[in-house]
């Protein structure tokens, strides 16, 4: 589950893996906005339809002729990991083929829309839920199941819906991301500061209330502790932390026909108002502005911060970098009602530009396999998204932190992802004029500018005039 992606950082692989090139690509930082230039839309789209894919099955190169294949990838701990597993097994069945694998830099979306229109995108490109509508609007991806169907020895069918579903588009046919992990967010804690602090430790079936009052006797008893890893300046306005709690009060904050907005209904006031209310009321969050090192990440890994909602692949990242207390995980609480968490995830897809699209498949294909879906379990970079491995004797295999490692599947079943079907000339929940507005909302309720009510009823008013005048 993606947040909107870092500034990814410079990165060069160890030397131990001779097969796999790396390369950096360096590009300008810019603000990814959803209306990019009109003349490289029209560039984009005229390259694309000039191009005619290759049938499945019938672009593979001889054994004996060597290929090259490109892969772009997003370069942070769990992908790098994810890609070596992947590549590697790749290798052993391909060995005629070079993998070069290139680190993206800068704006990721704008990086791609450019080197669309200039008709030279690598073969397997990075991908993410926030990703899969604007690529697949703009012909950046092609379609995975033509693939699928002609190939005996892979199915979409094993894979959980609600995953697959961030690499599929409402109304399009076809699938155009294979996910790395089944990601949903959800409930690491610090069980040291829980046990010495005299506060009961999570427990799978908790709610929001149970987790808020033992907050407080955190807090009570540690005046420098902040219990839960959210606030200060990033994550509070992340979708996956927000949207929550409207479903989870009976709200939706669209309509399914994408045509009202609906933030400001009784039920969605009601989420908001709760999910305010742990800065505004309860005082158990990170004040907005306040700086801490490493940001979330690094408050609950330093010790600072009781609680840390986040996806699976930050077991790796834990389980190296906190020595100074014991730590587990937990299924985030449920709200009053309906359980909902949210749900994303990163992966991969083939691009239009792709010299060896068959090549590509036979590469990235390995991350919905038992092989590759037990790797990424045992390197704690992910969460298996096959139905088939609920049960895995793998879980029992591997060595705890965490020791509830199973609570990421108990919890992605209540797992919920962002509505997708907004027009692009209105954003999302992850960037544009919705995103912003959002933001600018829960920034007033939480400093209380406003009060909730206020603020939701101007962020509606200002959606909803821009889907009244989108075709």
């Amino acid at each position: 589950m993606v947040q909107p992606l870092p500034r990814f950082q410079l990165w060069i692989a160890d030397t131990h893996q001779p097969r796999i090139r790396r390369k950096l690509v360096l590009r300008t930082t810019t603000k990814w906005q959803p209306q990019w230039s009109i003349a490289l839309l029209v560039v984009a789209i005229l390259l694309t339809a000039c191009v005619a894919p290759s049938a499945p099955g019938d672009t593979a190169a001889p054994a004996d002729e060597t290929i090259e294949l490109t892969y772009l990838n997003g370069c942070f701990p769990s992908s790098i990991a994810v890609t070596d597993a992947m590549v590697a097994a790749f290798n052993e069945t391909h060995p005629n083929v070079n993998v070069t694998v290139e680190c993206a830099q800068g704006d990721y979306a704008e990086g791609i829309y450019a080197r669309a229109a200039a008709g030279n995108l690598p073969d397997v490109m990075f991908s993410a839920d926030l990703f899969t509508v604007p690529f697949v609007e703009n012909g950046v991806l092609i379609d995975l199941e033509q693939f699928d169907e002609v190939d005996d020895s892979f199915t979409f069918d094993d894979v959980y819906e609600n995953i697959l579903a961030l690499g599929q588009v409402p109304g399009v046919d076809g699938t155009f991301m294979i996910p790395a992990s089944w990601d949903s967010v959800q409930m690491y804690y610090n069980k040291t500061l829980f046990e010495e602090s005299g506060a009961p430790l999570p427990q799978d079936d908790w709610t929001w209330d149970d987790l808020i009052e033992a907050c407080k006797t955190i807090q009570a008893a540690n005046e420098t502790i902040y219990c839960i890893a959210n606030g200060g300046n990033d994550g509070w306005d992340w979708w996956a932390y927000f949207i929550p709690w409207i479903v989870g009060y009976g709200g939706q904050p669209v309509s399914e026909d994408f045509r009202t907005s609906t933030f400001s209904t009784p039920e969605s006031l009601a989420g908001i108002q709760a999910y305010v209310d742990q800065w505004t009321v309860h005082e158990v969050t990170i004040p907005l502005g306040v700086e801490l090192p490493g940001g979330r990440d690094g408050c609950f890994i330093g010790g600072n911060c009781a609680t840390m909602f986040m996806i699976p692949g930050n077991m790796k990242t834990y389980r190296e970098q906190i020595t100074d207390f014991e730590w587990d995980v937990a299924v985030a609480p449920r709200h009053p009602v309906n359980h909902a968490t949210g749900m994303g995830t990163y992966g991969y897809g083939i691009s239009k530009d792709s010299q060896h699209p068959q090549e590509a498949w036979e590469l990235i294909k390995f991350l919905a396999s038992q092989q590759g879906q037990e790797l990424i379990l045992r390197n704690y970079s992910g969460m298996p998204l096959l139905k088939s491995m609920a049960d895995s004797p793998v879980f029992d295999e591997l060595e705890p932190p965490p020791s509830n490692i199973r609570a990421f599947i108990r919890g992605g079943g209540v797992g919920i992802f962002p509505p997708m079907g907004y027009p692009s000339k209105c954003g999302s929940l992850y960037a544009g004029l919705i995103n912003q507005t959002i933001r600018t909302a829960l920034e007033e309720a939480i400093r209380e500018v406003k009060t909730v009510e206020q603020a939701f009823v101007d962020a509606d008013a200002e959606i909803q005039a821009c889907l009244d005048t989108a075709e």
